[in-house]
């Protein structure tokens, strides 16, 4: 496969020396007492994280609504470096050490990052703060 357009017949080559974080999965409680925040939660583990599996047509679409939200969860977890804090959604998730992934549907442990976790994730404060400055 010619990917440099130069008539070139070379193959991919995987990245060397990848570190994923801990084998750990963030998924739906099925004990949560209190559901009626699980629909707002998952639009907002969706809208800061990533899923797009989870669509029509995709890998992750034959889930059941457990699933979807477990899918959620642990993409948002995921890309908040799997920050504790991240997977709790008001009691709706529980952290799993056991994969979650079932056999159409891949939930991925994230890259770990070379930059330093300061710089990762905005803290709250500047979440809060930066809109309060921009509108003042």
């Amino acid at each position: 496969m010619d990917l440099s357009g130069q008539n070139q017949n070379k193959m991919l080559v995987g990245a060397k020396n990848v570190q994923y974080l801990e084998q750990e999965w963030c998924m739906f409680n099925t004990n949560a007492k209190d559901l009626s925040k699980l629909g707002e939660s998952i639009t907002y583990a969706c809208t800061n994280g990533d899923c797009t599996a989870l669509g029509y047509g995709s890998s992750c679409n034959n889930l059941d609504a457990n699933g979807n939200a477990s899918y959620a969860f642990n993409m948002y977890f995921q890309m908040q470096n799997q920050d504790l804090q991240a997977c709790n959604f008001g009691g709706l998730a529980k952290l799993s050490m056991t994969n979650i992934s079932t056999d159409t549907c891949n939930f991925p442990i994230q890259i770990k990052s070379s930059a330093p976790s300061s710089l990762m994730v905005p803290s709250l404060w500047l979440l809060v703060a930066l809109p309060m400055v921009l509108f003042m």
